[in-house]
């Protein structure tokens, strides 16, 4: 199995509340950008997460259909930020036919995720729209093997 982690797009630094933060016109184009390049990178996603924020559901409505992806968009708690690794695995889990997941959430969690699903990786920060690829044998923690890690800019290019 293959999971996606990836930072949301930019989002607006104002808002009513944090959770309301919309993305930018330029987080939209980061968004479709990052859609097209997993699709180039080979992405054949059988799922895709969010948290509940605007900005997290944004980016992936908008990468999903880039990527031509006619599933369904999940919300997920989990995917917010301060929940445990091992909480988020468990949600996952409860979806049948997981094959290769995206999974949109925030800094700092998402990278910390990343670090407990594959140890070997050593991640300081994620641009917004930048990402990870972890192959897992098994969801648990630390089952999995970092694919690749990629800013923003450089997953853009295989766009």
């Amino acid at each position: 199995m293959k999971l996606y982690l990836l930072r949301h797009a930019t989002a607006v630094d104002i808002a009513v509340t944090d959770s309301a933060r919309a993305l930018t016109p330029h987080g939209e184009e980061e968004a479709r950008k990052v859609g097209l390049a997993l699709a180039k990178l080979g992405a054949k996603l059988t799922h895709v997460f969010h948290s509940p924020l605007v900005r997290a559901r944004q980016t992936a409505e908008i990468a999903a259909k880039s990527i031509k992806f006619a599933g369904t968009i999940h919300s997920l708690e989990e995917l917010t930020n301060g929940t445990p690794t091992g909480m988020l695995l468990h949600a996952v889990k409860r979806h049948p036919n997981l094959a290769e997941a995206l999974l949109i959430g925030h800094m700092p969690s998402i990278t910390g995720h990343i670090e407990e699903l594959a140890p070997s990786a050593s991640v300081f920060a994620l641009t917004p729209g930048g990402g990870a690829c972890v192959d897992l044998p098994e969801l648990r923690l630390g089952a999995g093997k970092l694919l690749w890690l990629k800013q923003h800019r450089d997953i853009a290019k295989h766009e």
